[in-house]
C-alpha cells in the first residue's frame, strides 16, 4: 500500500496553532486492503500525543469545501502528480457546481 498525498493544513499549516490545537492531516491512501489502511492510520494517530483529524481525499463523501481547503495546505510528502491534480480538479467541479446551483436557487 501507499500513501499518495500527505497534506497538512488548518491552524498548524497556517502557523496559527494553540496548545489545544489539533493536527489536520489529509491523507490519500491506496493500500492493498482495508486492513492495512487501518494499519497505516492508527500508526499515525498514535504518532503524537495531539489529537490528529484525518480527511481521507480518497473519500468522495468529504466536503468538497473542506477537500479544497486541505489542498492548500503543506505537503508533508511530495505528492502522486497524477492523483493530486485529479483531486484539485474534481474538487473544483464540484465546488463550482454548488456554487452555481446556490445562487441559481436565491437568484
Amino acid at each position: 500500500g501507499s500513501l499518495n498525498v500527505a497534506l497538512l493544513f488548518g491552524s498548524y499549516a497556517r502557523g496559527e496553532a494553540h496548545s489545544r490545537s489539533d493536527i489536520d492531516l489529509a491523507l490519500f491512501l491506496k493500500a492493498a486492503d482495508p486492513e492495512e489502511e487501518m494499519a497505516l492510520i492508527d500508526e499515525i494517530l498514535m504518532s503524537s500525543d495531539k489529537q490528529i483529524g484525518i480527511l481521507r481525499l480518497d473519500d468522495d463523501e468529504e466536503s468538497p469545501f473542506i477537500v479544497q481547503e486541505a489542498l492548500k495546505g503543506r505537503h508533508l510528502i511530495e505528492p502522486d502528480p497524477d492523483i493530486f491534480y485529479d483531486l484539485y480538479h474534481r474538487v473544483l467541479h464540484e465546488t463550482e457546481t454548488i456554487r452555481f446551483r446556490r445562487e441559481s436557487a436565491v437568484g
